[in-house]
């Protein structure tokens, strides 16, 4: 059932506002002020999932650009910018908040030949050019990559860690393209500035390139961390493009993860909030400062046209880290105002993809790992950027597994994406000549990647001291089995290595008697390298400690958020784990909390 909440419905305060663009294409038109109300499902109130719908006056040969915010005083929850020629429009769904609520509604009426001119924008680390760090040597990743690229059609694509693939990308996007719709590959690291790995940022593009920026280098940065071109667009106009990548040293996304780890669970901290962010200062404040306030004002000449940037910052989000969203999944209670990416933000560039999903509880957009394992936290740290007056934000979404033609393959178990980054992918509208939105605008999925922390299971746990484990393969020591049953997180159970036995691999528990269980809890490791962490496998029981059977199979994320199992109906002593396929072919818990009938 939706419940139609009306503008002065007790449980929420609407407001509408209306806003006049003053261009020279643009009418505000007083007498054509926005009507809005919000549907909401259930009973309308906090938690619930709303869309705004807004209406305004439908006019011949007239584009109407209806702007929605949600917010709670200075704190925005959704926002939408849309374009409609009937004069009705229907946001994103968002999750209503808590508290007085205000809805902003602005509409600009447009020609319908002066809207403007939609781009598409994506930025991905390709991970040594497609090739996991040359370990995938076969080439069909590559491949892969390339036809999911195809798919997603970026108009400007910001690549870093090109790697030697450059020119096979170029070729690959190109492949039985018409003329009008091909790219143009620029390579931007300059041979001095290459890594022992080779050159780093590409810009690919449909564009026109008017103009290659040259080489750009001073004690902070050089090619290898910004390159770009001047791109035409096709009313005239033009934007200027950069591909970035800033330094890792004062490892963001490791310091926070530990943070929020021994914030949840009530462990002693390892680092006090300043300690984390003074890695921003190591390199990447005086790297922002030389790209914010040298090279882009060098390049651009400060010519009023929009600035588009895209690449890997391997930093965390001030917007993501505010006091708004300390009590998000994975957040920890952490507030974190980065430094570093906040340079951007007083540079005037917005954040595109937090732009479009304001709401970071709900719309995490991890970019950090897919491959290495997702982690206790939303990594995001990878980004595309814009300024400019004329810019519009329509939609933006992070990418981090393959497409289901891909999922298919012998590549798919071990690398579940094609890279060790997701990739970002925006949809922008710079007003002006041009007719508007052309296809299908980019949206996030709602909660996709949150990190919930499940409630216990039912039942009674099983003492730890009542508990014994072996296992089939075990890392002596630091990776003994009997850690996974010590009611202690910050311990794991390990396989050996660095010589790996091939899987499957067998933990067992000894619950000292037959029980009659409910559940098991089985806790991945808490750490940032989530190497062992099991994916596949099977649940099995036994009476004897002989004959085991089967009772269900188990298919797990790469994240650290503990994986429950029903035991309903289930008598036995022994509880063991098969796991049948784990990150880089290990087995890894921190912890095996088995619950019996209270």
């Amino acid at each position: 059932m939706r419940r139609l909440i009306p503008p002065l419905a007790a449980a929420v305060a609407l407001t509408g506002v209306l806003t006049a663009t003053s261009t020279t294409a643009a009418t505000a038109d007083p007498a054509n002020k926005p009507a809005y109300r919000l549907e909401c499902d259930g009973t309308g109130g906090p938690g619930s999932t709303c869309t705004v719908v807004a209406t305004g006056k439908a006019r011949n040969h007239r584009v109407e650009e209806f702007v929605t915010t949600v917010r709670t005083g200075e704190q925005v929850w959704a926002r939408d910018t849309m374009y409609t020629r009937d004069g009705q429009v229907r946001s994103r769904p968002f999750t209503l908040p808590d508290g007085q609520v205000t809805v902003d509604v602005s509409l600009t009426s447009l020609p319908e030949k002066h809207v403007g001119t939609q781009l598409r924008l994506m930025a991905f680390n390709l991970f040594v050019g497609g090739t996991f760090d040359r370990k995938e040597t076969t080439g069909e990743n590559l491949a892969h990559m390339i036809d999911y690229i195809n798919e997603v059609n970026p108009d400007v694509f910001f690549v870093v860690e090109g790697y030697g693939s450059g020119e096979k990308i170029l070729d690959g996007l190109n492949a039985g393209r018409a003329e009008g719709d091909r790219y143009t590959g620029v390579r931007l690291t300059h041979p001095e500035d290459n890594s022992h790995n080779g050159d780093n940022l590409w810009l690919y593009t449909k564009l026109e390139v008017q103009k290659v920026y040259p080489r750009y280098a001073d004690a902070d940065i050089d090619s290898f961390n910004i390159g770009g071109a001047r791109l035409g667009l096709p009313n005239g106009q033009h934007v200027h493009a950069f591909s970035l990548w800033t330094w890792h040293d004062g490892w963001a996304y490791g310091d926070t993860h530990n943070a929020a780890v021994e914030n949840t669970h009530g462990l002693p901290r390892s680092k006090t909030d300043a300690q984390i962010l003074e890695g921003d200062y190591l390199r990447r404040m005086a790297m922002g400062k030389a790209i914010l306030e040298k090279a882009i004002p060098q390049f651009t000449e400060n010519d009023g046209a929009p600035v588009l940037m895209g690449g890997d910052l391997n930093a965390q989000s001030h917007l993501d880290w505010s006091e708004q969203f300390a009590n998000s999944p994975g957040h920890g209670g952490l507030v974190l105002p980065w430094p570093y990416t906040k340079q951007y933000t007083d540079h005037g560039f917005m954040d595109t993809f937090r732009y479009a999903n304001a709401d970071a509880g709900l719309y995490p957009g991890r970019t950090w790992s897919p491959f290495h394992g997702m982690g206790a936290i939303p990594g995001r740290i990878d980004y595309v950027f814009a300024r400019g007056e004329d810019v519009r934000v329509l939609g933006s979404r992070a990418d981090i597994r393959r497409l289901p033609r891909h999922q298919q393959t012998p590549l798919d178990p071990q690398y579940p994406w094609y890279s060790d980054h997701g990739s970002v992918v925006t949809d922008i509208l710079i007003r002006g000549k041009g007719t508007g939105p052309n296809r299908e605008i980019v949206f996030e999925e709602p909660g996709k990647g949150r990190h919930i922390w499940p409630p216990a299971p039912a039942g009674r746990r099983i003492p730890p001291a009542e508990l014994k484990a072996t296992a089939s393969t075990f890392k002596p020591g630091i990776g003994d089995p009997k850690r996974a049953i010590d009611g202690d997180l910050t311990t794991d159970f390990h396989s050996d290595y660095p010589v790996v036995a091939p899987q499957p691999h067998t933990i067992t528990v000894d619950l000292g008697r037959v029980r009659e269980l409910s559940a098991v809890r089985f806790q991945p490791k808490l750490r940032t390298n989530m190497n062992g962490t099991i994916l596949k496998g099977m649940v099995q029981v036994s009476d004897d400690g002989v004959t085991f059977r089967d009772v269900k199979a188990v298919e797990w994320g790469r994240l650290t958020a503990p994986n429950d199992v029903s035991l309903e109906g289930v008598s036995a002593r022994y509880l063991r784990l098969r796991s049948d396929y784990g990150i880089g072919g290990a087995s890894a818990l921190a912890e095996i909390l088995p619950y019996e009938k209270a």
